[in-house]
């Protein structure tokens, strides 16, 4: 008979932890091994870094094709003028020494440009000081005819710097039009209920306040409040946002929320801007069109700015390189006389950000030099104005001359720069205009300009093509040779042949190859297989957005009816495009349904869903007959093609041609982003029978018809998930068998990616090693990094910020507050204090604070924790013990308790001390609905995570006879508490597997008690009370002849008590190739780096590291096992680095190995005896065992796999260090309560227990260095404060920790000490009388060991 056994999991983004038991929750052992370990691995890049860098190199190797299409149409007439100019030009990288002419041979003059006689690089630069003095005179009329290399260098910097295509297909007076890019601006702050309106005289009044050159930002900002906001906050604030002050998000939006954002404050001007801009829109989701439009604004400002009273832009520039130089005259004119100023102002900089930092250049021995580190202009205003105000001026002249610079210094206009990072805000058209006139000038002296070729294109028209052209991002990589073979490539060819940017049109079908795009980038829906999901805008979409949201509406507590809602959603969501509770409440009085008095509640403040593609196209279209699918279908184009107006323009206008030309262009400008979680399917066509009325319902018609949300449908008072489990099922692949390919095909990120793929991979050793499929798999998957709820704000913080605003109402709890330490507020019932503002929750009492913690006062629970393990802040509140005793375990709050206290609530509620979730807890006034209590259950049965979801479908392809049971983190928490099964993470890796068997006891106890149908339980035990708080407590929890739990300490605790004891864990680390990057991307300077710029088989010139330098710290892709022989003709074998950039070359063919051995590592006669030991392979050194990281110089480093041991007591002690140190790290000044009850003498009988583990166990093999350390500085030790020994314990236990961290010994080791604990071998193994590399598999069962002296 098949052995009936259970597999726990548990995964993390770098590990997984696996449980093997019996149905008495035992581990089960085979072969003497048990089974249950822990497999670490590599976390798995985002894949961002390396799009960063494909991104870029795509970007120059296209800038590099427009270049050589543009020299190819001049190389004809160039040749004729200059034959050598192009290669002079290519040459220009080189010393003077290595240049060659078009012969070969050293050029006799270094000029990089023009050797004629008479005109070579110094006369040029005299007449043109710089490329826009040149484009400047070009664009102007001719009055002469220029030499056609000048012609050719300015539109090479045109083409070559041709600006941003944000505008694309506007004419240029579009983009410099005040007027629409202002009412733009307005019009989506209106969309955000933020009302701009001004006249044409203050519309003026703007425009030259923003454009101007003589006012501060400071000043800009005040005076644009005063025009556009007046006394209104979020108006004051955006006209902070559009000057370049810094403004929190908060007072943007009128959203305290988000001052909990990581990134909660956005400035336009400042330099790191686009770094964290992303993280912003991720915040704001669809209100980040606001900070777009302002970004619009501001850029307008910006180019004003550069352009001033300027035509063309090269004028503008020439113009400031002559304000450079007048103010750069006016400054040397006030330091000549001051020998030590001017020194160090214009001197070499050291620290100062002095203006030859500014510049990036400096004068050394008559001679320009670059500067590595450049200063930003603040800084250098900055450094300056130091200097300026210290100084001392007898004469008028030059005061007036310093005071003239601290003005422009204010203003920001002193000394200039053409090339600065505003250039970014540039649009290409400013560029064309120069380009287009430069041809038009040219072509009356140049007739090749003008002459067709067979195809019917002149020159000017292809040069005017390469300026303009861009690979559309819906026809991607036009290289369709690996399209066949499942290559990242989509476009469809009209004609064969090469593609230049003239011919575009005519060889690619563009509106094919968008299709190709839309099937390809449609992310899947969420629980149909395989279904597209809709536009985040579409209507179908927000219909289900605006209804999900508004279904939770409540008044007074109690929910609204139906026929109220459809009625809110018919008269106030279709009418307004932004929907405030105030326009709602404001309806439901003008409706007679409220008064004043009553409180609405269900949302936070605003709804945040809204129908705004309804009303956009009501608005633009509203005349014209449009059918619904119609209306989604150009809600999905402008989805896709939004950054392509020409593409969109063209397809909206082909597809309905009763729409107009100015409707058309209306709508292209739209820009809708993002898409949904579900499809149209999913929405529409997933049904069920509405148990009251008998009614079949859609998931849609559902929302409309009922109160209930999207997640309360799902429950199991309705048959949506079967209908759901039926549809999938239809579509499903039934075989058993998944690949990799399965995993890479889930919406999921790579992060979660690789833990699926190890998961899979345990479970089917698993099942190899059983000899036959598990009957129940439970998983529990851990959060990513950086999900919601990631982000930790101080408590200390958070509340003074939010009593910063009411301190004067409450000074003394304000004064409190300011006095209180940050570890107190770690105390939820002093928190709680707080945020009531030091009154009872149930009585409006206030709380004396002496009494704080006597047994006056209780936490209690609003909803009970019988029904739901809800042990959050939002869930619990301060109140008076005997309240607390009389309301025992009751929901909703009892009347009495609400009627004394519901002005306590809305004032906290009002000054944001409690959240919306916590106000409608407390003033809710109906029951528990069966659906809400099968509900709480089902929270610990059934997991919501897509991540968590994904794993188990592919589980349950690959075991369809398993049953799959979700285990959740916080009833295992709960469980660990209860039972005190202390958890402590820094001690050894050895929890994962902990928590892997842990999730088999607390999954399967509530599996069993509550099947997977929570409802049916609820339904078929009416009135009976279960308690999820105190389930393992007194009962025995059976289903049929099966138990899950025995009560009492001699039930099944005491068997999960006996194993969780047990450390017989296996332990493996994925064994891992180096990919990607091949050095450090910075080329050092000449004489440094590793490796040469370019190969010698490509270029040997610049392989002259000494005049070139070269790339750094070449990556190591794997190790390799040599034999060779040394200087005193022994043989030695020797642990080798394999570069990731000589990889290929070397899997070739072993002699391209054998030659890297010989010509790189300069190995005497070497004979390669493993090609390839991967990083993170396990290696036993004369018996202890460790993991090889990389190798630095001679030395192996390696990160140990021998895990710590601790007795119960020591780890008790370290989960109290453990949370000192962290407190640490927030707060150095940070005091150890009594209550954590630490003492000297503990610290010290654990400092002597790792002194023991270093003489006594296998640590002594490896570590014993250490242990001399430990045991002579034991007296520096015992000195130590107890936070000190703390932060000594923490960092002692890195020494056992199995990975690359080190210790830091030195406040105990008189300052030395700072990388203890490091583990590194010669590379030379003959030196050891062992060396295997273990070959394990992925859950440690199976092993090859290999003796590395002697294979």
């Amino acid at each position: 008979m098949a052995q009936k056994y259970y597999v726990g999991l548990d995964m993390g983004t770098a590990s997984v932890g696996y449980a093997v038991t019996d149905d008495k929750y035992n581990i089960i052992k085979r072969h003497g091994k048990a089974l249950w370990g822990v497999n670490l691995f590599k976390t798995a890049d985002t894949a961002e870094e390396r799009r960063v860098f494909r991104t870029a190199r795509r970007r120059n190797d296209r800038r590099k094709q427009r270049m050589e299409l543009l020299q190819e149409i001049f190389a004809e007439e160039i040749s004729k003028e200059d034959a050598g100019f192009y290669q002079r030009m290519k040459e220009s990288k080189y010393w003077f020494e290595d240049k060659r002419d078009i012969n070969g041979k050293q050029p006799e003059l270094p000029y990089t440009l023009f050797a004629d006689e008479g005109f070579s690089d110094k006369e040029y630069h005299e007449k043109f000081p710089t490329i826009f003095h040149l484009r400047n005179t070009l664009v102007n009329e001719w009055t002469q005819k220029y030499d056609i290399r000048l012609v050719y260098l300015a539109l090479h910097h045109i083409i070559k710097h041709r600006g941003h295509f944000l505008f694309e297909g506007k004419q240029m007076y579009e983009v410099t039009d005040f007027r629409n890019t202002f009412e733009a601006f307005c019009q989506v702050a209106a969309d955000n209920d933020i009302e701009i309106s001004v006249d044409e005289d203050k519309l003026r009044d703007i425009e030259d306040l923003l454009k101007s050159r003589h006012k501060s930002k400071t000043t800009k900002k005040q005076e644009l409040g005063k025009i556009i906001a007046g006394a209104d906050k979020q108006k004051k604030a955006l006209a902070a946002l559009l000057t370049g002050c810094t403004v929190k998000l908060s007072e943007i939006f009128a959203d305290k929320l988000l001052d909990e954002a990581e990134k909660n404050k956005i400035s336009f001007s400042d330099s790191n801007y686009d770094e964290y801009i992303t993280d912003i829109e991720e915040t704001l989701a669809e209100r980040f069109v606001l900070i777009t439009a302002g970004k619009a604004l501001y850029d307008w400002a910006v180019l004003s700015d550069i352009l001033e009273d300027s035509k063309f832009l090269s004028e503008a520039k020439v113009k400031i390189y002559e304000k450079h130089k007048d103010d750069l005259r006016s400054l040397k004119q006030l330091l000549k006389t001051r020998a030590d100023e001017y020194k160090k102002v214009f001197g070499l900089p050291e620290k100062q950000a002095n203006y030859s930092a500014y510049i990036g250049m400096v004068k050394k021995n008559g001679k320009k030099v670059p500067i590595d580190k450049k200063s930003t202009r603040a800084d250098f205003y900055s450094f300056l104005k130091k200097i300026l105000d210290k100084m001392i001026f007898e004469d008028d002249s030059e005061r007036k001359i310093a005071q003239e610079i601290l003005r422009k210094i204010e203003n920001e206009t002193f000394l200039p720069k053409q090339i600065i990072s505003d250039n970014g805000v540039i649009p290409y058209q400013l560029h064309e205009a120069e380009l287009n006139l430069i041809l038009k000038n040219a072509a009356l002296y140049y007739p090749f300009l003008e002459k067709k070729d067979e195809d019917g294109y002149t020159n000017i028209e292809k040069i005017q093509s390469i300026f303009k052209f861009r690979i559309p991002y819906y026809v991607g990589p036009l290289n369709t040779y690996h399209s066949d073979k499942g290559g990242n490539s989509w476009a469809v060819r009209k004609q064969p042949g090469k593609i230049y940017p003239w011919n575009f049109d005519e060889k690619i079908d563009a509106e094919e190859s968008a299709k190709n795009f839309i099937e390809r980038m449609t992310n899947k829906c969420t629980y149909l297989v395989g279904k597209d999901v809709l536009p985040k805008e579409s209507l179908l979409y927000s219909k289900f957005m605006v209804l999900n949201e508004l279904n939770n509406l409540r008044i007074d507590g109690e929910k609204v009816s139906v026929e109220i809602k459809q009625d809110i959603y018919e008269n106030v969501f279709k009418k307004y495009q932004r929907v405030t509770g105030k326009k709602v409440k404001d309806f439901l009085i003008r409706s007679g349904v409220i008064t004043r008095e009553h409180e609405l509640s269900g949302f936070d403040q605003n709804f945040k869903s809204s129908l705004k593609s309804y009303h956009d196209i009501k608005q633009i279209a509203g005349n014209v007959n449009l059918s619904q699918n119609q209306k989604e279908d150009i809600i999905r184009d402008i989805t896709i093609f939004a950054d392509s107006q020409k593409m969109l323009k063209k397809r909206i206008k082909i597809k309905y041609p009763q729409l107009s030309d100015k409707q058309v262009s209306q709508l292209a400008a739209k820009k809708y982003t993002g898409w949904g979680r579900f499809s149209r399917e999913f929405l529409e066509n997933v049904e069920s029978v509405e148990t009251e009325t008998g009614e079949i319902l859609n998931i849609i018609s559902a929302l409309w018809e009922t109160n209930e949300n999207l997640m309360q449908l799902l429950s199991n008072r309705y048959d949506y998930l079967a209908e759901i489990k039926r549809m999938n099922e239809e579509v499903e692949d039934k075989s058993e068998v998944v690949t990799y390919d399965d995993v890479r095909e889930l919406y999921v990120s790579p992060a979660v990616k690789r833990p699926i793929w190890q998961t899979l991979k345990i479970v089917e050793e698993i099942s190899k090693i059983m000899g036959e499929k598990p009957t129940r798999i439970f998983v529990e998957m851990a959060r990513e990094p950086g999900q919601k709820g990631d982000v930790k704000v101080s408590r200390k913080t958070k509340l003074l910020e939010l009593y910063r605003a009411c301190k004067k109402e409450v000074p003394e709890l304000y004064e409190n507050l300011v006095n209180e330490d940050d570890n107190r507020l770690r105390s939820d019932k002093l928190y709680l204090y707080y945020t009531q503002m030091g009154r009872c929750m149930y009585s409006n009492e206030i709380i004396d604070i002496e009494d704080l913690f006597t047994n006056r006062y209780d936490i209690d629970h609003i909803y009970p924790q019988s029904k739901v393990m809800d042990d959050s802040l939002d869930n619990r509140v301060l109140v008076k013990r005997e309240l607390n005793s009389s309301k025992t375990d009751t929901f909703p709050v009892p009347k009495e308790y609400m009627d004394k206290s519901k002005s306590l609530w809305d004032m906290l509620r009002h000054k944001e001390l409690i959240t919306k979730e916590k106000y409608f807890r407390l003033t809710r006034r109906d029951g528990f609905s069966e659906n809400e209590l099968s509900g709480f259950i089902a929270r610990q049965l059934v997991e919501t995570r897509q991540s968590t979801k994904a794993v188990t479908q592919l589980i349950t392809k690959v075991y369809p006879d398993s049953e799959i049971v979700y285990a959740k983190a916080n009833a295992v928490s709960e469980f660990r508490k209860k039972f005190e099964l202390l958890k402590v993470r820094s001690v050894n890796d050895y929890h994962h597997a902990k928590d892997a068997y842990l999730n088999i006891v607390v999954g399967n106890t509530y599996y069993v008690k509550f099947t997977k149908d929570a409802a049916w339980f609820v339904r078929n035990n009416p009135g009976r009370t279960y308690n999820l708080k105190k389930m393992f407590e007194k009962e025995t929890v059976r289903r049929g002849d099966e138990t899950a739990w025995i009560p009492g300490k001699d039930g099944t605790i005491k068997t999960v008590k006996r194993i969780m004891k047990k450390n017989n864990i296996l332990f493996t680390r994925k064994a891992y190739e180096v990919k990607g990057g091949l050095f450090k991307q910075q080329i050092m300077k000449k004489g440094k780096g590793q490796i040469p710029i370019k190969n010698s088989a490509i270029d040997n010139r610049l392989c002259q590291k000494e005049k070139y330098g070269a790339y750094n710290k070449a990556r190591g892709a794997y190790f390799m096992l040599v034999e060779s022989t040394d200087k005193n003709g022994k043989r030695i074998r020797t642990l080798e680095v394999v570069p990731v950039y000589l990889v290929k070359e070397m899997e070739k063919s072993e002699d391209a190995a054998i030659r890297y051995c010989i010509e790189k590592l300069g190995l005497v006669n070497p004979d390669i005896r493993l090609e390839k030991i991967k990083i993170d392979s396990l290696f036993n050194v004369d018996g202890f065992k460790m993991h090889l990281s990389s190798r630095n110089g001679q030395q192996l480093v390696f990160k140990g796999a021998e895990q710590l041991i601790l007795d119960a007591e020591s780890q008790k002690i370290l989960k109290k260090t453990g949370k000192i140190c962290a407190d640490y790290k927030i707060n150095k000044n940070v005091n150890i309560s009594e209550k954590m009850e630490l003492t000297d003498d503990m610290l010290i009988r654990l400092y002597d227990i790792f002194l023991l583990k270093l003489r006594d166990t296998i640590y002594k093999i490896r570590l014993s260095k250490q242990y001399e350390t430990l045991k002579y500085k034991r007296n520096n030790f015992i000195k130590l404060s107890i936070l000190e020994k703390c932060i000594i314990i923490e960092e002692i236990l890195h020494v056992f920790q199995c990975n690359i961290v080190n210790a830091n010994l030195t406040i105990i080791n008189d300052g030395k000490g700072k990388d203890a604990g490091k583990i590194q071998l010669m590379y030379r193994l003959s030196n050891y009388h062992k060396i295997e590399l273990i070959n394990q598999s992925i859950t440690g069962f199976y092993e090859q060991v290999i003796d590395l002296k002697t294979i």
